[in-house]
Order: C-alpha cells, then structure tokens, then sequence
C-alpha cells in the first residue's frame, strides 16, 4: 500500500491505514479520515482526507477502499452517518460498525495519544476547528465526543473512529497476540 494523502499538506499515512467517516449533524458535511503509521512508525497519524457534501461519500470512501485496501472502513451505527451503510454494503465496501463501548474506548484512547505526544494530526483546518471546540459527553459510563456543537464535530469523530480501527488491526496483526 502506497502512501495516503488527504486535502492537507504536510506527511502522509505510510503504509495499512483505516478509514472512518462521519457525518455532520446539520447533514452538510461528511469527513473521511485515515489513519495510519508515521513513515517511521513510532505516531499515529490521523489525516482528513475528504470533507465534502454527503451525497458523494459513498463513491469516495469506494474509491479510497478500491485504491487503498484499507485495514478498516469505520462507520458509527448509532451515528449521522449510519445512513451510509447499506449504500456502502451495495457497492462491496465492508464496514466495521464499532458498539458503544467501542466507541468510549476509541475515545478515550484518542485522548491518551493526544497527552502521550503519540498522535499526530495534518493541521487540516476543519479538524483543527473541531479538536479547539472539542467537549465531551457521558456515555455508557465514560465519555465521548459531543456531536451537536455549533462547530462540525465530524472531522474529530472520523478522526478517532479511525484510530481505533487502525490500533484494534495492530493488536491483531501483532505476533504473538494469540495465545493457545
């Protein structure tokens, strides 16, 4: 898998990488984020690699899937963008659809990262704007990211949606992590 590169400058996702989408919740924006290793591979990098009207989504989270072979497409079921899934199984892209509990931990892994120095983000302005305006809700007793705030939440909820996928893939591909 070649490099991945969204609307930003700056470094590129080298190497597997997952995908999440979300929608926003005036329905005006959909974000698509990847996330990967740096070329190096000590961060995570997370990469906003759309950010457009919904009604083109499912065509480019297709060709990100056919280009790319993603380890990962991550769509919250209980979210904006659940709408998306049966679109998405119509074309042939699979789809994880994260449960609540993985959507706390997503959270608060993405949080860990942050104050870790572990993550890495493009300084692409929509999730800029999101991660600045970024609150919290309870959920399923912890948190999560709060969705309906008057900046777009998507990009930051893509964001670590993504991140999840691509850590859980980790664990999984990681010598040693089944024991029999």
């Amino acid at each position: 898998m070649g490099s991945v590169r969204g609307q930003g400058a700056g470094s590129a996702v080298s190497g597997e990488v997952a995908f999440a989408c979300e929608i926003s919740e005036d329905r005006r924006k959909a974000a698509v984020a990847a996330s990967g290793r740096e070329k190096d591979g000590t961060r995570l990098v997370v990469d906003l690699l759309w950010y457009q009207h919904p009604r083109d989504a499912v065509d480019r989270l297709r060709e990100l899937n056919l280009k790319h072979d993603p380890v990962a497409v991550v769509i919250d079921p209980r979210s904006q963008a659940a709408t998306l899934l049966r679109p998405l199984a119509d074309a042939g892209v699979p789809v994880t659809e994260p449960a609540t509990a993985d959507v706390v931990v997503a959270h608060g892994e993405f949080l860990d990262l942050v104050n870790d120095g572990q993550l890495v983000h493009l300084n692409q302005q929509p999730l800029t704007l999101a991660v600045r305006a970024a609150q919290q809700r309870p959920l399923a007793g912890a948190q999560a990211w709060e969705r309906r705030l008057v900046v777009d939440q998507s990009p930051l909820v893509a964001a670590t949606l993504a991140c999840w996928a691509f850590r859980r893939w980790e664990e999984l591909a990681t010598p040693g992590v089944w024991v029999i």
